[in-house]
């Protein structure tokens, strides 16, 4: 398990890495994890975690809609949509079912609070 948890940590190193997020991207990013790690209040390792996720999955997901030339809202969607499942495993596998709703439930208050 500990084996698993470092080889995604490294992949998502090294893909963060080799897509530079925009300042827009991080602004975005910070505020919705920011919110979520006060009101869930994550220990830093869980809040470290869920930055690093939550804003690699910004820049993949915008990535993936200028790849495919999505331009209807239908389109993006279903990147937005995979993109979710993809957070979400992510975050269920390294804290758990339970926890990882509770973090996407509160990272969709925070983009409605905007």
């Amino acid at each position: 398990m500990k084996k698993i948890l470092i080889l995604i940590t490294l992949i998502i190193h090294c893909l963060t890495f080799s897509q530079t997020a925009t300042k827009s991207q991080e602004n975005r990013s910070n505020m919705i994890t920011s919110y979520v790690i006060e009101k869930l209040e994550l220990n830093k390792e869980n809040a470290d975690f869920f930055r690093k996720v939550h804003l690699f999955q910004i820049v993949d997901n915008a990535l993936k809609i200028k790849e495919s030339n999505a331009t209807s809202a239908e389109e993006k969607r279903v990147i937005y949509r995979k993109g979710y499942e993809n957070l979400k495993a992510k975050l269920s596998e390294k804290m758990g079912n339970k926890k990882s709703l509770a973090i996407l439930r509160t990272a969709n208050e925070a983009r409605t609070k905007q």
